[in-house]
């Protein structure tokens, strides 16, 4: 050791003689890959019990022999293991959604497609959160600050959007003795057009949200005599093409058929020529909002307005309200304001307390869910307003759940603000919240009201611009309201033109080349499930896959079973044999592969049917199983831990004859044993040639100790390859083996790591080798029992080694 002083003094230097260790293996995991009803699509998910299946996946359906795959996943999580799942793609796959436009088709296939391709989306207002037809039925109700009142009103020709002027009267008493009376009008927004009622967003001077009416003042709109007892009312705003003229007609009146002429008072209203408002033309039409009147203006005299022939009204003696709509230029009437009668306090009812879901088979209030939105605090802070928004995801025909108006998800006080937050490290955003958090939608592009476009009148200055969009930024901004909305979900389809369930062998294939790469994915058992295709050759060439899918990636066996017309159904147990012999005889040899001979009958709870499924889920069952209740080298195969789960008969239970022409051909047995069940009875790997190789158990013992070894020598990388680093890892692997040794793994071992396979040409080429030698431990596959009679006075010492 140098020292490197200069002066007299102590150095301290430590050698790391620890570096590595050995972590034990987990091989437990297993795959399948398939056509679900629900989930993300080729995304391998991990699966840990069957709720988690069902949650995640769905539920089994009977549509294309889609529920194999689904008992398949579940019969391997009965054995305790974990599985990735991988919901396979097809191209008629589209997410049920409510869209702007109803010609898209919608397919976001994870969280991560959506955040990289959908997000920013504008097609669609919100989507199921995969795609199927599992979300078609489901709403998403939204609400937020939108109205402060309910006004009975005539519905005719109104929408959600259109500015309104509330007009209304009421007495007062006066300081000298008299009765007065107040005229005037509330400014608002239309946020929802029900039967018989609008709901409105009351906008004040300040559009501070103050639900009490504006008022003007005493008498502040002049009055012109129309004939005895009859008014005529103008509001005092300048029109302009496709404007509004609003007039208001009091007391009792009839318009007769035939050419109508109303006069009109030579005392004209301020601004008014010749007391006939200069921007009432010939063609502007007079409708009233309950539909009773409705006429085209056909001349206009100094003092009179001429209608249409064939105009008739009756009105009552309470007040009713009509509007002049301009004609667009292309004969159409144009957008404009409405005028409402008479708004009594006593008739005002809050907004929000009345507002449902918009369900059809329930009735649920929104106060029953959460309290109004409105400002939340992190945007009132910064001058900001009106980002709170409630979401709700209901099953409202009960076709996900089976209960009709089924709350399925409760997102309260979210945020329209990008960077809203409910804490410094917790965002409320509402697209962003719901991509994490919810389990059943995403939010596409903002459903935000146009901001009302007013003339300022007397003073008052309403909102102006275009659309307040949400998706901004909180400071300073007053985001766009929605009131209360309900978006069905619909549209979403499964697999192939029916949409059903039959995937396409090609599609299944892309989702098991999802797990090529070991280092991305850590798996134990390719489970086949069904056979994979209509014929016999498809079902063989998904077989080839999953073995090259093992092979390259030798660290875990491909479990497959024969294709299943070959085994269901099929009456004859000798055509049987043949038919399984002869399919996989076209399968390649593999020590990474294993085969079984068939089908168990199993009851499928979801449909309440009996079903016959592949046993290969059953056999990496049985792996895994062994691994936690044993040790990976142990066999699988046997009355002690060879048991199938939930297995009432065997599609095929080959007799003695039989499982000696399937045992030389790779083909592990499963049987029925009377006092044991059904069991495994064979425990061979697809290698067809002699080798220890040929066995589960021994292939087995080799993937752990590769898998476990190799992880501990990645901690040697970079090091010098010198006698420390070689002591160093024997010192790891050594009593490791002893280890596997003690535990029946192997019958001896040798760990050759020094410089006689580390010459100085591999330390040169920068290489480290390791020779680890070991015997395997042999599962006993043939018993021969031999029974001697002897004669009497003949000692067994005699007769010991004769037979």
């Amino acid at each position: 050791m140098s020292l490197n002083l200069v002066s007299p003094g102590v150095k301290v230097r430590e050698v790391d003689l620890t570096i590595g260790r050995i972590d034990p293996a987990n091989d437990q995991v297993g795959s399948i890959a398939g056509p679900f009803a629900k989930g993300p699509v080729n995304v391998p998910v991990l699966i840990e019990t069957e709720q988690d299946l069902l949650n995640t996946f769905g539920k089994p359906s009977n549509l294309d022999g889609q529920y194999e795959y689904w008992l398949s996943a579940s019969s391997y999580l009965s054995y305790g293991g974990t599985l990735r799942v991988i919901r396979t793609d097809d191209n008629s796959l589209i997410n049920a959604h409510a869209g702007v436009s109803s010609a898209i088709s919608l397919k976001i296939k994870s969280a991560e497609d959506y955040s990289n391709n959908y997000s920013n989306s504008t097609d669609w207002l919100y989507a199921a959160r995969e795609p199927g037809s599992w979300a078609n039925g489901i709403k998403v109700c939204t609400i937020d600050a939108a109205a402060d009142q309910r006004i009975a009103i005539g519905t005719f020709g109104l929408a959600v959007g259109f500015a309104m002027t509330c007009g209304f009267s009421t007495s007062y008493a006066k300081s000298d003795g008299s009765i007065g009376t107040f005229f005037g009008y509330v400014k608002s927004i239309i946020t929802k057009v029900n039967e018989g009622s609008v709901d409105i967003k009351i906008l004040s001077n300040n559009d501070n949200g103050v639900s009490s009416p504006v008022t003007y003042g005493e008498n502040p709109i002049s009055k012109f005599l129309v004939s005895p007892n009859v008014y005529l009312q103008a509001f005092n705003s300048v029109g302009t093409a496709n404007s509004l003229e609003k007039l208001r007609i009091e007391n009792s009146c009839s318009v007769g058929v035939g050419s109508t002429v109303i006069e009109v008072s030579t005392s004209p209203a301020p601004g008014v020529s010749g007391g006939i408002d200069a921007n009432i033309l010939v063609g502007d039409l007079i409708r009233s909002l309950n539909q009773s009147f409705s006429a085209r203006v056909t001349g206009i005299g100094t003092n009179t307005i001429s209608l249409a022939t064939g105009a008739q009204v009756s009105l009552a003696s309470t007040t009713l309200v009509v509007t002049y709509t301009r004609s667009a230029t292309d004969g159409t009437l144009a957008r404009g304001e409405g005028l409402v009668p008479n708004a009594e306090k006593n008739s005002e009812v809050d907004w929000y307390d009345q507002q449902t879901l918009g369900l059809t088979n329930s009735t649920i209030y929104w106060k029953s869910i959460a309290p109004r939105p409105g400002t939340s605090q992190y945007s009132s802070e910064r001058s900001g307003k009106n980002d709170e928004v409630h979401v709700v995801v209901v099953d409202d025909s009960g076709s996900l759940t089976g209960i009709a108006g089924n709350i399925l998800e409760k997102n309260a006080n979210l945020s329209k603000a990008v960077d809203g937050k409910v804490s410094p490290s917790e965002s409320n955003y509402y697209k962003s919240y719901i991509a994490n958090s919810s389990a059943y939608i995403f939010a596409g592009v903002s459903d935000s009201l146009l901001a009302p476009k007013f003339t300022t009148i007397d003073g008052y200055t309403p909102l102006t611009g275009g659309a307040i969009q949400w998706n901004q930024n909180a400071a300073s901004v007053t985001f766009g309201l929605a009131g209360a909305k309900t978006y069905p979900l619909s549209a979403g389809s499964n697999y192939g033109a029916s949409s059903g369930y039959n995937a396409t062998l090609s599609n299944i294939i892309s989702s098991y080349d999802i797990l090529s790469n070991p280092a991305e994915y850590s798996i134990n058992y390719l489970i086949s499930g069904p056979s994979g295709g209509a014929t016999l050759f498809e079902s063989q060439a998904k077989a080839n896959k999953l073995i090259s899918i093992a092979e390259a990636r030798k660290d875990c066996i491909a479990v497959l079973s024969p294709h299943k017309s070959s085994v269901v159904n099929v009456t004859n147990t000798d055509s049987q044999t043949q038919n399984i012999i002869n399919y996989f005889n076209a399968i390649g040899s593999s020590s990474y592969a294993v085969f079984d001979s068939g089908y168990k009958y199993t009851f499928d709870r979801f449909n309440n049917e009996f079903r016959y499924v592949p046993l290969n889920a059953d056999i990496a069952g049985l792996m895994a199983r062994t691994s936690i209740n044993s040790y990976p080298w142990y066999s699988p195969a046997g009355s002690a831990r060879g048991s199938i789960n939930n297995a009432i008969k065997l599609a095929y239970n080959p007799s003695q004859a039989q499982r000696d022409l399937l045992y030389p051909k790779r083909i592990n047995p499963v049987i029925f044993s009377p006092g044991a069940g059904i069991v495994l009875f064979g425990d061979k790997t697809a290698l067809s040639y002699a080798s220890a190789f040929d066995r589960i158990n021994v292939r087995r013992l080799f993937l752990t100790i590769e898998d476990t070894i190799s992880r501990a020598a990645r901690a040697q990388l970079f090091e010098f390859n010198d006698v420390i680093t070689r002591t160093n890892f024997v010192n790891i692997v050594e009593p490791y083996l002893r280890d596997v040794k003690a535990k029946r793994g192997i019958t001896d071992f040798l760990v050759v790591c020094d410089e006689s396979n580390n010459t100085p040409d591999v330390i040169d080429a920068n290489q480290f080798r390791a020779d680890i030698f070991v015997k395997p431990a042999r599962s006993i596959n043939f018993i021969g029992l031999t029974f001697v009679a002897n004669r009497t006075g003949v000692s067994f010492e005699e007769v010991v080694g004769t037979v």
